[in-house]
C-alpha cells in the first residue's frame, strides 16, 4: 500500500523557521482535539498554525515529514534529560534514573498525540514508519549507553544479556501506551515511571546498586 502522506514535491530546506515550530504545535493540537492523522490536511495544519499553506511547503514535502521533525524535538528533549540526569553525573544510582524516567514519562506525555499517532499510523505508512524505527533506535542505543556506564562502575548487572537495551526500549514504549491515556493525572505518571525504574534498573544494574 503507497504512503498517504507522499506527495510528488520536490525536497524541502530544513526547517529552522518560527513557523515550522508553529506548525508542529498546529499538528498536536489538531490530534489533541480528536482529529486523525489521515484526514488532516495541509490546509487545516496552516490556518491553525496562523500561516499560508504555501509555507508548509516551504518547509515540508508532506504530513510525514512534519511527524519526522515533530519526533526530532522530542528525541532532543528526551536527551536533554539524559544529559542532565545521568551523563553530568558521572557515578550515578537508582535514584538518579528514577529522576530521569519521571522525565522522560513527562515528556512522552507532553508530546503524546503526536507519538501515538507515529505510533498508529507506522503501520501502513512507510516514511511514518521509518521515524518509528529511527526514534525506538534512539531509545535503545540511550538504554545500551546507561548500561555501558554502569559497566564501567562495576555496577552493570552480571547477568545482563545481549539485546537486553532493546527489550527496555519496547517495554517503555509499550507500557507508554497501554497503561497511559489523555486523562492520565500527574501521580499515575510518576507510578508508571517507578514501576519502569524498578523493571529497568533492576534488569540493568547489579545486586545492591
Amino acid at each position: 500500500m503507497s504512503s498517504i502522506t507522499r506527495r510528488s514535491r520536490p525536497q524541502p530546506a530544513t526547517p529552522t523557521s518560527g513557523a515550522v515550530e508553529r506548525l508542529v504545535e498546529a499538528f498536536e493540537r489538531l490530534l489533541s482535539r480528536g482529529e486523525n492523522f489521515t484526514t488532516i490536511s495541509v490546509e487545516q495544519l496552516a490556518k491553525e498554525a496562523g500561516v499560508a499553506r504555501a509555507t508548509f511547503y516551504l518547509h515540508f514535502r508532506n504530513k510525514g515529514q512534519l511527524v519526522s521533525h515533530a519526533m526530532q524535538a522530542v528525541q532532543l528533549e528526551l536527551k536533554a534529560a539524559a544529559r542532565a540526569r545521568l551523563k553530568k553525573a558521572g557515578s550515578y544510582g537508582r535514584a538518579e534514573f528514577q529522576v530521569f524516567m519521571r522525565e522522560v514519562v513527562e515528556i512522552l506525555f507532553q508530546h503524546r498525540h503526536a507519538v501515538w499517532a507515529m505510533n498508529e499510523v507506522s503501520a501502513y505508512d512507510p516514511e511514518v514508519q521509518a521515524v518509528f524505527v529511527d526514534f525506538m533506535a534512539r531509545r535503545t542505543a540511550e538504554i545500551q549507553r546507561t548500561l555501558d556506564a554502569l559497566a564501567r562502575q562495576g555496577a552493570a548487572h552480571p547477568a545482563a544479556p545481549a539485546g537486553l537495551a532493546l527489550m527496555l526500549a519496547w517495554t517503555i514504549e509499550r507500557s507508554f501506551g497501554k497503561m497511559l491515556n489523555g486523562q492520565s493525572t500527574p501521580p499515575e505518571r510518576a507510578a508508571l515511571a517507578d514501576m519502569l525504574t524498578h523493571t529497568i534498573w533492576s534488569a540493568l544494574a547489579g545486586p545492591g546498586h
